[in-house]
């Protein structure tokens, strides 16, 4: 969920791993990863509800390993580097109007 902090709003650690892993997982694209967020209004809720809408599809679904994030997250402070999501105010406006744009810019 968002927080904020001043005027700027802030995800919480649990939500930005979440939409981390939600953007990483199989068959989950920048379109659809849009959608999973405005239907369930948060990332953690989205990866919980993967598993149902497979079933759904007749699929089994898993989404991406926690570990597998937990490693890449890991590797991301070791360069320095920060996650940038879509609807933080540094993320490039005009990128932000594309449909297919990226959800998460490192």
């Amino acid at each position: 969920m968002m927080e904020s902090k001043g005027s700027q709003p802030v995800l919480s650690q649990i939500e930005a791993f979440s939409r981390i892993r939600l953007s990483r997982s199989p068959n989950i694209g920048p379109v659809s990863y849009r959608q999973l967020l405005a239907r369930f209004g948060s990332a953690q809720v989205a990866l919980e509800a993967l598993p149902n809408l497979g079933k759904r599809g007749g699929r089994t679904y898993r989404a991406a390993p926690a570990g597998a994030i937990e490693c890449e997250v890991e590797a991301v402070r070791r360069a320095g580097v920060k996650y940038l999501f879509h609807d933080q105010p540094d993320y490039p406006s005009l990128l932000g109007q594309i449909d297919s744009a990226p959800p998460i810019l490192t």
